[in-house]
């Protein structure tokens, strides 16, 4: 396994990114790579720009802590396993957003941190508008 973490700096108060990251339904809103996002109960489903669909459970949406976790049950990324979590902090009227990835195999890491890099690029600025 390998895990992969990034954290981002958002110009905007906690409180307004809790309101977009916690609203999970609408993750595509947020990050470029993915064309659409729908969800029903748990189960979140991302269309990639590309083509191809990334079915996610949503494991929590924790208030308090302030932190989303999610599982990618299916997708053409080949992986084996995926479970992620979003959290955030405050910063200094500004916040700070800690992702975290654990993949299975190990070598998935190669196309998917590129791919995290790029929707960290994004996040920063979709969150602080």
């Amino acid at each position: 396994m390998t895990t992969i973490s990034k954290s981002i700096t958002i110009s905007a108060p906690m409180s307004k990114v809790w309101e977009k990251i916690s609203d999970t339904g609408r993750i595509s809103d947020l990050i470029g790579f993915l064309a659409s996002s729908q969800q029903s109960g748990d189960i979140r489903v991302c269309t990639l720009e590309g083509g191809g669909e990334l079915t996610e459970k949503i494991v929590s949406v924790d208030h308090d802590l302030k932190r989303v976790a999610y599982a990618i049950t299916s997708s053409p990324l080949n992986m084996d396993f995926h479970v992620a979590s979003m959290q955030l902090e405050e910063d200094h009227g500004k916040t700070r957003l800690d992702w975290v990835v654990d993949l299975l195999p190990a070598d998935a890491r190669d196309h998917m941190e590129p791919m995290l890099d790029g929707a960290c690029v994004d996040m920063a600025k979709t969150l602080a508008a």
